[in-house]
């Protein structure tokens, strides 16, 4: 995803109702397209280069029922 201008921020943040002074729009569209780069790594996670591992659970953690 493209990232995020200082108006299109400053837009959503008007229609979510969220204050945002100018002094720091600057700010808060960096932190929030950080934020979004971050999160679209969890999106597709690199699972193929890892090996699955069998859970053996302990009587003390195992799931309840037992």
């Amino acid at each position: 995803m493209a990232d995020l201008s200082a108006r299109q921020v400053a837009a959503l943040a008007e229609a979510l109702g969220l204050p945002i002074a100018q002094e720091d729009l600057r700010e808060v569209t960096f932190r929030l397209n950080a934020l979004q780069e971050a999160l679209a790594s969890l999106e597709e996670p690199d699972l193929d280069s890892v090996e699955p591992l069998p859970v053996f659970w302990l009587a003390e953690e195992g799931p309840r029922g037992g």
